[in-house]
């Protein structure tokens, strides 16, 4: 139970990528129509992702002594508007809902709406001389719109980021970059709520607070830490890989002596890594295809044993069709 309750926040985390992969909401930039600038439209980048992800433990029944496969299906609108060719506003939202049978809601076949991303980018701003490295950052809002979220009583949380790239000329493109994503937290309270007090007949009252509380202490600050690589071998094909270290610091003050999901003793920190791999085909100018597979695994096991890098019980294998709104349209527009 406790493995499927885990895939089920790393299936909520891949469907809504903006919010795991820190360097995506200021690098995702869809040219302009080849020679031709003044065509480029201030809603380029605007996309509409539908994507099927599914543990890889669903291929193998024999894997764990429970058989539990999970494929869950999610849709993400991810609008985006530039001021120029540097500054643009954003925002991320996206619908999951799992096919096979859910662990983790709250009644059969439900949907379940992702947190609502903000995003503000400024993208390659400036460049580093003599090292010809590409800098760009970004400032990201995170508001609770998800049931997890309000669960643990969040009640917004700040992202600013930073990403740093260089280019080679090989192939069609060759980009190294590292991203430094850091997140403050605000919630009503330093653990996460029940729906109802456990407690009968005590419910409205502040000093009923502490009934409803789950135990499990919430996260004050994230610092994720991403390496990318990525290479076009053509114009429409290309290759990206992805490592992150994901730190999360937990608000202090509470006394937790329990073993939560996620910690495999009371600690002031949780560690989490997250590993990406994919390719991407570029059918047309404005439709894309990625497959690939991605992993956010804990640092330890509950045996204090460390996962298997890449792939482990937290794998899944996505298949993405993007679709690049903005873009669509100037194509449909041309003459």
């Amino acid at each position: 139970m406790r493995g499927a309750l885990a895939f089920s926040t790393l299936l909520a985390l891949v469907v809504a990528p903006t919010v795991v992969r820190a360097e995506d909401d200021i690098t995702r930039v869809a040219p302009a129509p080849p020679g031709d600038e003044d065509a480029k439209s201030p809603f380029r980048g605007s996309s509409l992702t539908y994507r099927n992800a599914a543990s890889t433990l669903s291929f193998d029944k024999s894997a764990e002594p429970t058989y539990n496969p999970i494929w869950s299906m999610g849709l993400e609108i991810a609008p985006r508007f530039w001021f120029d060719d540097t500054f643009s506003v954003s925002a991320a939202l996206s619908l999951d809902r799992e096919i096979t049978e859910a662990d983790d809601t709250t009644y059969a076949n439900e949907t379940l709406l992702s947190d609502l991303v903000i995003g503000l980018s400024a993208t390659k701003w400036a460049t580093i001389p003599v090292v010809d490295i590409d800098v760009s950052g970004g400032m990201q809002i995170i508001l609770p719109t998800s049931k997890a979220s309000q669960g643990d009583t969040l009640l917004f949380a700040v992202a600013p980021q930073l990403r740093l790239a260089h280019t080679f000329p090989v192939l069609s493109g060759l980009q190294l970059a590292y991203a430094l994503r850091v997140a403050k937290y605000f919630h009503s309270y330093t653990t996460g709520e029940l729906d109802s007090p456990l407690i009968s007949g005590c419910f409205g009252s502040p000093s009923c607070d502490r009934l409803t509380s789950t135990g499990v202490r919430n996260t004050s600050f994230r610092v994720t830490n991403a390496f990318s690589l990525s290479l076009a071998f053509t114009d429409w094909f290309s290759f990206d890989a992805q490592f992150g270290i994901i730190t999360s610091f937990l608000y202090d003050g509470v006394d937790d002596d329990r073993v939560s999901l996620e910690t495999v003793e009371p600690t002031s920190t949780r560690h989490a890594l997250l590993y990406d791999l994919g390719v991407t085909a570029q059918a047309t100018d404005f439709f894309s295809v990625s497959l690939g597979v991605t992993t956010l695994n804990p640092e330890l096991a509950p045996d204090s044993s460390r996962y298997a890098p890449f792939f482990n019980r937290y794998t899944a294998v996505y298949l993405d069709l993007r679709l690049d709104v903005a873009q669509l349209v100037v194509d449909a527009t041309k003459d």
